[in-house]
């Protein structure tokens, strides 16, 4: 579950799942057991994925990473040469604001990169609301308002809402929605800032993940995107 190579890991015949994202994925407060890594490839143990290799999953969570962060770092996860990627972004766009377009292009080609290259994609979503922007959870923070963006307007979050699942759709890969959707309704899944999980939410996270990603580790691999899955408007 570690993205150094060493001679060890050089040697491994487990399947390959990326886990690429950002501070969801890199388990942002946790220690590295108690993080989503470390509890998905337990989770995907259990259920035999991989059958008889296996799956090892490396971490290519970067915290505070935009999808446009995330297309950088493309080529590192390209060269793992993993079977499946779980992909995560568009948190910190939508926190930031930044331009739909150049979320959507992001997201378009990381994906696309990854299914020419013959990897199986997973792509796990975000959904946000207006009331965003609300007052810090975290007691630290108490009385402080962050501030919008210019571009965080009603409007923004219903296209914003859309573009996960639209994208995934047109491309034919499996997804979900919104990530933190299995946390919904539970007590004590998040750290003190109501927004990263807690070690209890990404447990819960990795129980409701993997099943979704055993049928890509024991599968051949989907092909390219056809000629007709032009990035949609």
């Amino acid at each position: 579950m570690q993205q150094k190579t060493t001679l060890s890991a050089q040697h491994d015949d487990r399947v390959v799942l990326a886990a690429y994202g950002d501070s969801l994925v890199a388990g942002w407060g946790l220690s590295t057991q108690d993080g989503l890594v470390a509890r998905l490839e337990a989770e995907l143990a259990k259920l035999g994925a991989g059958q008889e290799r296996g799956v090892r999953v490396l971490d290519f969570g970067v915290s505070g990473d935009t999808s446009l962060d995330g297309l950088e770092r493309l080529p590192a996860v390209l060269a793992a040469k993993p079977q499946a990627v779980l992909l995560e972004f568009g948190a910190n766009d939508c926190y930031q604001g930044l331009p739909l377009d150049e979320t959507r292009d992001a997201l378009y080609k990381m994906i696309s990169g990854l299914r020419t290259e013959g990897i199986a994609v997973f792509v796990a979503g975000w959904r946000t609301s207006m009331d965003l922007f609300k007052p810090y959870d975290d007691p630290d923070l108490a009385g402080l308002v962050p501030l919008a963006p210019p571009l965080y307007t009603a409007e923004y979050v219903e296209r914003f809402n859309r573009l996960h699942a639209d994208l995934s759709r047109r491309l034919d890969v499996p997804f979900m929605p919104h990530i933190l959707a299995p946390l919904e309704g539970q007590t004590g899944c998040y750290q003190a800032d109501g927004v990263h999980p807690s070690s209890k939410g990404a447990a819960l996270l990795a129980q409701a993940l993997a099943p979704l990603l055993v049928p890509l580790l024991n599968a051949p691999v989907p092909g390219s995107p056809t000629s007709d899955s032009a990035l949609p408007e």
